[in-house]
């Protein structure tokens, strides 16, 4: 019982494991399934943000109804704020990444998460700009900046430092206007960025030496950037148009500059969305209508410039439209409302040094016209101070950017030769390893050459010995071989021996095959004519013990010249000697035994047939041999065969297939046969 409800438990908890095993890999999977919505949504938005904001906003708004996930969820809210910026309700801007920064605490932190906080940050700075709040556009591109060097976004870093670079121009510090913009150019030479991505910065030096009033390096700058014109996004046009405009307006061609103005203000015409930027755009149009007596086009464009800056309470943009209306109001001779706008309460917030100019002269121009010349008079002496106290600072600031500019030079030629230098190091450490990295290979190429030369030496040096070792082991097989067949006839007839011819004859034939065997065992191949002959005394000698029943054929095929083709020395006489010993010896009846050669494709067939018992190993014959014989011929075959690698020779032993008892040996010899060891 016991074991059961162990086993019980076991089971229960191994189902706990399994269940909980499939619900993490669920949810694992559903977690990367809404990463690759969001991903992918983040990218089709940002695509058509400001081609058609509406359609953009409703895709996210639906996406949030869907997303479960807490992380994901706020990333989509911080990207719904910002289709709020591109219509310029700033509010709703704040209150979603209000929000956003409200849940950031519980969020794991992560490069993603960084980059989604990047993000709002550097949005909620363009927001500050927006309202002319340079300071606290500062502050947030800067949060930016942080939190980006530790997210995922690192190409944004460029960006950030544009933005940076624009909030230090608003506040007119021009030194680190131009410093930022460098250090952008720095950044998209180190991330590898693509040339395109750096017009933005070509403007913003443009526009920087402009306030400068370096107008020969600010034209440069604006040109490199015109070469990008068709790569930019309608907001960088819009942006690239409006700043080249000013760069003409701040040198007197008010034509040029009403010539981009227009194409600024045709651009954003056609994107319903960009109201801050029309209106921002109407203006500067404004103004250059003014200053080219358009004075119709003019009021229409002041006008409604100003009824959107009041209603969003951008104090700035309202003074300096009111500043042009002043003008505006005298060149139309309407003093009572050039009073009325001087009368308006200046703005609390940052002013433009040119902007101040601007008012004093037209200030100046007013009271010209109301004949009060001594308050003309003192605008005019303020004005002149204020164009002193601007060229000042302008030159301190020319100043502080030249040096600033020295400094970051300086660092980066240091840099560059530091650089230079650990490369130099770099290059002496790889040729290093190059060199012994080669030395390595050679050693090893050497020891494997040398292994590889030794192991054919071995080769040789055995394949030799084994020769020599067979060559003497044929030799002795062969010598033991004929002693013990003459042994055995000289005993026989010297028995049978009564002084008769026909005796003397047999032993005359003995003495003449043993001078044959013996000349022949010295030779690895002879003659097929001389090993013919030999068969032919070795069958005679053996007829006396066959009795009166035997007869025998060797016959030769038309067209061999049996002089001529080199055979393997006993390779007829050892199957015909087993012919003899354990076929046809003790065989009742006709005893007939055949040796036939003829040509066969590329080579010789030499046929050994008797009519004996048949091959049959385990039938005992009349006479018993040790089968050295055989031993030594498929030893001499297979020797030969090794060093013949495409002709060798064929040795079969077989029972005759024609209906008939005996044995059949066929041996195929190619003419082309090499017996050189």
């Amino acid at each position: 019982m016991n074991q059961r409800a162990t086993m019980r438990l076991f089971g229960l908890l191994g189902l706990l494991v399994l269940l909980g095993c499939g619900y993490a890999d669920k949810h694992h999977s559903k977690s990367l399934c809404e990463l690759t919505f969001v991903d992918s949504l983040e990218t089709r938005v940002q695509d058509s943000l400001f081609s058609n904001v509406l359609y953009s906003r409703s895709q996210v708004r639906d996406a949030l109804a869907q997303v479960q996930d807490s992380q994901y969820y706020y990333r989509l809210l911080a990207l719904y704020g910002k289709t709020f910026f591109v219509s310029s309700d700033f509010d709703s801007v704040f209150y979603y990444h209000r929000r956003v920064k409200a849940f950031s605490p519980k969020a794991v932190r992560c490069p993603r998460w960084n980059s989604v906080l990047a993000e709002i940050y550097n949005m909620e700075g363009n927001v500050w700009m927006q309202l002319n709040r340079p300071d606290s556009a500062m502050m947030n591109y800067k949060q930016a900046y942080k939190y980006c060097l530790e997210g995922e976004k690192l190409q944004r870093l460029p960006d950030i430092c544009i933005n940076i670079a624009d909030a230090y121009l608003h506040r007119g510090d021009l030194a680190h206007t131009a410093s930022y913009y460098r250090r952008a150019l720095f950044l998209c030479d180190s991330l590898n960025l693509s040339e395109h991505t750096k017009f933005p910065v070509y403007y913003g030096l443009g526009q920087t030496y402009m306030d400068l009033r370096d107008f020969d390096l600010s034209n440069h700058y604006y040109e490199l950037a015109e070469q990008f014109f068709d790569d930019m996004n309608v907001g960088e046009k819009w942006t690239f148009l409006n700043n080249r405009g000013n760069y003409y307006y701040y040198r007197k061609d008010y034509q040029e500059a009403l010539k981009y103005m227009r194409r600024a203000n045709e651009l954003v015409s056609a994107h319903s969305q960009m109201v801050f930027e029309q209106n921002f755009i109407k203006v500067n149009l404004g103004e250059l209508y003014v200053l080219t007596d358009n004075l119709d086009s003019a009021q229409i464009c002041l006008d409604e410039s100003y009824r959107f800056f009041q209603k969003i309470q951008h104090n700035s943009a309202v003074y300096y439209i009111e500043t042009q209306m002043i003008e505006l109001a005298l060149k139309k001779g309407n003093m009572a409302q050039a009073q009325k706008m001087i009368a308006r309460t200046n703005p609390v917030g940052h002013l433009d040094a040119n902007m101040l100019t601007i008012r004093n002269r037209y200030l100046q121009h007013y009271f010209e016209r109301t004949g009060d010349y001594r308050h003309a008079y003192e605008y005019l002496k303020c004005d002149r101070r204020l164009d002193d106290s601007i060229r000042s600072e302008r030159v301190q600031m020319r100043v502080a950017e030249l040096d600033m500019r020295y400094q970051q030079d300086t660092i980066v030629l240091r840099k560059e030769i530091q650089i230079q230098q650990q490369a130099a190091e770099v290059r002496v450490l790889k040729l290093n390893v190059y060199i012994w990295v080669l030395v390595c290979v050679l050693l090893v190429a050497g020891t494997l050459v040398i292994i590889w030369y030794m192991r054919k030496k071995r080769e040789f040096l055995r394949e030799r010995f084994f020769r020599q070792i067979n060559r003497i082991r044929m030799e002795n097989l062969r010598s033991r071989i004929s002693p013990h067949f003459i042994f055995n006839v000289l005993g026989r007839e010297i028995n049978q021996f009564n002084g008769s011819e026909e005796v003397r004859n047999n032993l005359m034939g003995l003495v003449g095959y043993l001078r044959r065997s013996l000349e022949l065992t010295e030779k690895l191949s002879v003659p097929l004519q001389d090993e013919l002959d030999f068969v032919r005394s070795y069958i005679d000698l053996e007829k006396g013990r066959l009795g009166e029943g035997f007869t025998s054929t060797v016959t030769i095929g038309d067209g061999l010249d049996a002089t001529r083709i080199m055979v393997p020395s006993m390779i007829v006489q050892i199957p015909v000697e087993n012919a003899i010993k354990h076929g046809l010896a003790g065989k009742d009846g006709a005893k007939e035994l055949v040796v036939y050669v003829s040509c066969q494709e590329n080579g010789i067939c030499i046929m050994v047939t008797d009519n004996g018992r048949g091959y049959l190993s385990q039938v005992p014959s009349a006479t018993h041999g040790t089968g050295t014989g055989l031993k030594v011929l498929y030893q001499t075959i297979q020797l030969l065969n090794a060093k013949n690698k495409n002709d060798k020779i064929r040795f079969d032993i077989t029972n005759r297939n024609d209906g008939k008892a005996g044995t059949q040996v066929s041996v195929y010899i190619p003419f082309r046969f090499s017996y050189d060891l």
